[in-house]
C-alpha cells in the first residue's frame, strides 16, 4: 500500500467517524452535548485555518510523506457538519439531503484534490549539470527538487519528481515535501521546512534548498523583468547568500538560470517556503565546492541569454 492510499484510508475513516459522531449527537444526545461538540469543531476549524492550514507546522505535527492529504482537516470537520445536518428533523428531508450531500461532496473533493489532474509530460534530458532547467511550464518545483537531491548525491530526474511531488497544473510545497521525503528515505538526509517572509530570504541559510515563492502584485513590473505575477507561485533553488548579502538562486525557467537577487528583488517576494535537506547525523555537508561548480556551469548559460 502506497503512502497516498494509506493516507486516504486514514482520512476517509476519520471523515466517516466524524460524520457518525455528528449524526449520533443530533439524534441521541441532548442539546448541551451537541452544542458543546459543535462549538469545539468550529473552534478547531478557526484555529486550523488561522495557524495550521498550509503552514510548515503541519510537517512537524505529521512528519509523513502523505502530509498533503493527512494535513487537510477540512473534510473531517465538514463531515461532522454533514452528519448533524442530515439528522436534523427541523427542516424538510429534501433540504437535509441536499445540504448534507453538498457538504460531503465538497469534503470528498477537498480530500482527493491533490491527486486530480494530468501529470505534465517532461522531456528526457541528459543531466550533465547538477541543476537543470524545467522542460514544461508546470514543473519548476520538480526540476528544483531533482537538482537539490543531485546536490546531495541522490539520483533524481525532473520526470520522476513530477510524479512524486504530485505535479499537475503546478506543485504545492507539501507535494515537494512528499517527493523529497520519499527520495531521502533510507539516506542520511531528512527534509526540513521553514516559512520565510520576503525580508527573511537573505537569511535563508548557508546551504541550498527549494524556495517555493509567491509575489506581490507589482513584482511583474520590476526592472529585472522576470515575469513573476501576483498570486502565481514559482520555485527556485536557493544557494544561500554571496559576499555582499545578495541571495544566489538558480531559476529553472529556461530564460533565466543563475541569478543574484538584491534587496529590491527579494522585497517583492510576499512569502516563501524553504525546503532543505539536513543530515540526520548532525554533519555539515561540504557544499562550497559544489556551489562553485554549479555557478561555473550555469553562469555561462545565464550570461549567454543576456
Amino acid at each position: 500500500m502506497s503512502d497516498l492510499q494509506l493516507s486516504l484510508g486514514i482520512m476517509g475513516s476519520l471523515c466517516l467517524l466524524s460524520g457518525l459522531l455528528g449524526w449520533r449527537l443530533r439524534c441521541q444526545s441532548g442539546q448541551r452535548a451537541l452544542r458543546l461538540v459543535t462549538v469545539l469543531m468550529t473552534a478547531l476549524m478557526g484555529i486550523y485555518m488561522m495557524w495550521i492550514w498550509d503552514a510548515p507546522v503541519l510537517v512537524r505535527l505529521l512528519p509523513f510523506s502523505g502530509v498533503i492529504i493527512l494535513g487537510n482537516w477540512l473534510p473531517v470537520i465538514g463531515s461532522y457538519y454533514a452528519g448533524v445536518c442530515g439528522s436534523t428533523g427541523a427542516i424538510p428531508r429534501w433540504r437535509r439531503v441536499l445540504l448534507s450531500s453538498g457538504l460531503m461532496s465538497l469534503s470528498v473533493y477537498s480530500l482527493f484534490s491533490p491527486l486530480l489532474g494530468d501529470i505534465p509530460h517532461c522531456i528526457n534530458v541528459d543531466f550533465e549539470r547538477i541543476l537543470e532547467f524545467q522542460t514544461t511550464d508546470q514543473t519548476c518545483s520538480a526540476a528544483c527538487a531533482a537538482g537539490l537531491l543531485r546536490m546531495h548525491g541522490i539520483d533524481a530526474t525532473e520526470k520522476e519528481l513530477t510524479r512524486l511531488c504530485l505535479t499537475h497544473r503546478g506543485t504545492h510545497w507539501m507535494g515537494v515535501y512528499r517527493g523529497l521525503t520519499l527520495k531521502t528515505a533510507g539516506t542520511e538526509w531528512k527534509v526540513v521546512v521553514e516559512r520565510l517572509s520576503g525580508v527573511e530570504l537573505s537569511r535563508a541559510g548557508r546551504f541550498p534548498g527549494v524556495l517555493s515563492l509567491t509575489f506581490h502584485g507589482h513584482a511583474a513590473f520590476r526592472p529585472s523583468n522576470t515575469g513573476f505575477i501576483q498570486n502565481t507561485g514559482h520555485s527556485v533553488v536557493s544557494l544561500g547568500t554571496n559576499g555582499v548579502g545578495e541571495l544566489v538562486v538558480f531559476d529553472p525557467s529556461p530564460d533565466y538560470g543563475f541569478e543574484t537577487w538584491n534587496e529590491t528583488t527579494v522585497g517583492e517576494v510576499e512569502s516563501a517556503v524553504l525546503l532543505r535537506l539536513e543530515s540526520r547525523l548532525g554533519q555539515e555537508p561540504k557544499f562550497p565546492e559544489v556551489i562553485r561548480s554549479i555557478v561555473e556551469e550555469t553562469n555561462s548559460v545565464y550570461w549567454a541569454k543576456r
